[in-house]
């Protein structure tokens, strides 16, 4: 879910009605007035066809040609959002048909114009391998195909080039981190899943306006999100709004079903990738993670790969830098880097043999410190591994509380909060989307609601001497029992400033009966001390001299995430829950720990 600036429509509207030529706005405001246009208003004239797929079923696809003559390279966009009303779509046409660049946009297999019905992923590479055989036999076309576009624009890219098309010779995927199926070890399935939860509010925004399957479907319902996100049982929650049918109840069954995902195209490992990529991701996407694991992968085979990582949130690699802040973060104006050139350069060389950019295989904004750095492999090379050790007093619930994060071990302690299913946490900040609040707001948001709560446990570290450069990916290594077959750990990495507030800085989450791998559950036995490893995402933050870090550790982050009943059921098809006494173990012989990066100068 796309928000532009309030500006934007103003410049939309000069835009369509001529008043302000299109290559005369900064490259921002281009972006966001494009997003902000009507279904299709000022989009230039289009060829429109229907290319048919080898089942027969017709695809509605539209190619934008420059006036120049003669064999051109393509620019592909593949989407289910309407090829004729996304503002995406212009936007990509405005910056590639204006440098001789053939634009071809198309609706997937079962929406908008498209025949066929859609089915989540599961044709999307048979149709765009299809797509670029048509494409390369077209006389306009010099053979040479790159693709562009975020979110399930940018996954679906993924997709197509563990497919190795001869055509397909870049790729632009954008918050695409959500293709990485099994792939290492997680199960991120369309970003719509965290340590084994799903992702409750984005994935029933998504379903719940964007989930039909035939083109007749397309219209979204009102939805009162605040009524139906508390619903139960999860899996009617998306026909209880929208009568027709969407893969709903497939995506929140079958998280175990590996088969299933794999059938879809997510990524499991096994593929192999020959397409240049440059890869688009921001530290507060919900798969950032994904995109680290795809990068991974794709270098393996594909050495030709580029992973920028922008401050912003889903979809929005240039929104902070405009606006001054992601989340309650302050950005400077070093974020903001001329993408569109990257884009048309990077595209210019693998389909016209221009000169290169210069890339990094990672090119990461670094928060607080407003500076973008380079790096030849992740975690950068330079860091060192650091853990802090939990410790307790004897009550570390609250930010009253007296948990600690320390250098060495502590004495062996216990303490305990409730998870209550009926009083979850409250999800404030973070990879959040679609909750209907008006305040819902991704990103590094204050906590300090959050750790006021009696059902939180808080670990403050002692003000550093010196700034600490965090640059890699976070966890939380923890001992923990409980009294119900299974539970939750939301685990929370905050900055906490010399005025006492606390700052998210990124965090992650697990389900308890997922802590062995995602192949099988593994129910908690009451009162065992298991070892649970929560991974909280990636980060690249300067904590400043005289700053805190704040782990705080959850049963619960609601409505971002769906709230374990704790039955140890199926969660999906249930409707009353149980209180979950979790209890976490410190010191020596369950040494729990939060564990880093660190980039030394």
């Amino acid at each position: 879910m796309h928000r532009a600036f309030p500006l934007a429509v103003l410049l939309a509207a000069l835009l369509t009605l001529g008043f302000l030529p299109v290559d005369r706005l900064p490259e921002k405001a281009r972006f966001w007035a494009w997003r902000s246009l009507p279904a299709g208003l000022g989009a230039p004239a289009a060829q429109q066809s229907f290319v048919r797929m080898p089942d027969g079923v017709r695809l509605a696809t539209d190619v934008y040609l420059p006036d120049a003559p003669g064999p051109r390279p393509t620019v592909l966009v593949r989407l289910p959002y309407g090829k004729d009303r996304f503002g995406d779509v212009f936007y990509w046409i405005d910056v590639f048909v204006a440098r001789g660049y053939a634009v071809v946009a198309q609706d997937m297999r079962g929406r908008y114009a498209s025949e066929g019905e859609f089915a989540l992923y599961r044709h999307e590479q048979a149709d765009a391998m299809a797509t670029l055989d048509w494409i390369a036999a077209q006389p306009w076309s010099n053979g040479r195909v790159g693709t562009v576009g975020c979110s399930a624009l940018g996954e679906t890219q993924i997709l197509l080039a563990a497919g190795r098309h001869p055509a397909h010779r870049a790729m632009i995927p954008l918050g695409a981190g959500g293709a990485a199926g099994a792939l290492d070890g997680r199960a991120s399935y369309f970003g719509g899943y965290e340590g084994g939860i799903l992702n409750l509010a984005s994935s029933f925004g998504w379903f719940s306006a964007a989930g039909g399957k035939t083109g007749d479907r397309m219209d979204a319902p009102y939805v009162d999100y605040a009524t139906a996100l508390p619903g139960l049982p999860l899996l009617s929650m998306v026909a209880r709004v929208r009568p027709d049918a969407t893969d709903w109840e497939d995506f929140v069954s079958r998280f175990a079903d590996a088969a299933w995902w794999k059938a879809a195209g997510f990524i499991d490992g096994s593929e192999s990738f020959a397409t240049p990529g440059l890869m688009v991701d921001t530290w507060y996407d919900p798969s950032i993670g994904g995109s680290f694991a795809l990068t991974a992968k794709m270098r393996e085979t594909a050495p030709e790969q580029h992973l920028l990582i922008a401050p912003g949130t889903h979809c929005n690699h240039s929104g902070a830098a405009g606006s001054g802040a992601v989340g309650d973060t302050p950005v400077g104006p070093e974020a903001m880097l001329p993408f569109e050139s990257l884009f048309v350069d990077f595209m210019g060389h693998y389909l016209q043999d221009l000169p290169a950019p210069e890339l990094p295989p990672y090119l990461y904004y670094v928060l607080v410190e407003d500076r973008w750095r380079e790096a030849e492999s992740w975690p950068p090379e330079g860091t060192e591994r650091r853990e802090f050790l939990l410790g307790s007093g004897g009550d570390t619930r609250s930010a009253a509380g007296d948990g600690r994060l320390l250098e060495t071990p502590g004495t062996a302690a216990t303490d305990s909060i409730v998870s209550d299913p009926a009083d979850p946490v409250p999800s404030i900040g973070g990879a959040i989307c679609c909750t209907g609040a008006l305040d819902d707001r991704a990103g590094p948001r204050y906590q300090d609601e959050v750790e006021a709560r009696q059902d939180v446990l808080v670990y403050t570290s002692d003000p550093g001497d010196s700034d600490l450069l965090i640059a890699g990916p976070l966890s939380a290594r923890l001992f923990v029992s409980t009294d119900t077959p299974d539970a939750d750990i939301v685990a929370r990495l905050s900055d906490v400033g010399p005025d006492g507030r606390s700052r998210m800085i990124q965090e992650g989450a697990l389900r308890l009966r997922w802590r062995d791998g995602f192949a099988a559950p593994n129910l908690m036995q009451p009162g065992e001390v298991v070892e649970a490893e929560v991974d909280m995402r990636h980060i690249a933050y300067l904590l400043q001299a005289g700053h805190r870090l704040r782990l705080t550790l959850a049963g619960s982050s609601f409505p971002r995430l769906e709230r374990n009943l704790n039955t140890g059921g199926r969660n999906y098809d249930e409707t009353e829950g149980r209180r979950a006494t979790l209890t976490l173990h410190t010191g020596s012989g369950t040494p729990s720990a939060l564990t880093m990066f660190i980039l030394s100068e």
